[in-house]
């Protein structure tokens, strides 16, 4: 791991330090690179280290029970889930619900793994449960697919936490990339 890496870890966990005061941060990981070759159904060449204004979005879901409903054609959570309420101000063009770094692998000679930053969960939601979705855009209205986690996670307490994707909470296969707006059948 270079220095800049090391800083730039350091910076990360100072930041979120800062912000779990009173709340949850909510990190996702893969030490495998599990998540790179599912990425690379949607994109091929999904890049490993992939510079910020490239990276596709990353949103956090609260949920009052355990499951994880669908999206609605146009996008919107169903059901009891909602977006997660925390806004992020570092990034510019951030949404509600947006997870901090966006969608990055790597490096390359740690086996590509997935670091997901924190998803910020204000104590008025613990007991409910969190989980992720990863649109095929760096920002939603170009999005037409998302790959999301097999099952949500109970938040319980404030705190840094970190979510292990695998084998935790793996990413929902059936199928692996899900339309937003369904797709018609077309005949040929």
């Amino acid at each position: 791991m270079s220095y800049r890496h090391v800083i730039l870890l350091l910076i990360a966990l100072l930041a979120a330090a800062s912000l779990a005061a009173g709340n949850a941060i909510i990190s996702f990981k893969d030490p495998t690179d599990s998540t790179l070759a599912l990425v690379r159904l949607e994109k091929p060449d999904y890049p490993v280290l992939t510079p910020i204004a490239e990276r596709w979005i990353i949103i956090a879901y609260i949920s009052k029970d355990d499951k994880i409903d669908p999206l609605s054609p146009d996008g919107n959570p169903t059901g009891d889930d909602i977006v997660n309420t925390h806004m992020i101000n570092t990034l510019e063009g951030s949404i509600m619900g947006q997870v901090a770094t966006g969608l990055n692998f790597g490096p390359e000679s740690a086996g590509r793994p997935l670091n997901i930053g924190g998803a910020v969960i204000k104590p008025e939601h613990f007991g409910k449960y969190v989980y992720i979705r990863v649109f095929n855009a760096h920002n939603i209205k170009n999005a037409t697919k998302y790959l999301t986690l097999s099952k949500p996670f109970l938040v319980e307490s404030e705190g840094p936490q970190m979510i292990q994707i695998f084998p935790d909470h793996a990413w929902d296969t059936k199928p692996v990339w899900k339309w937003i707006k369904a797709q018609k059948n077309k005949c040929h």
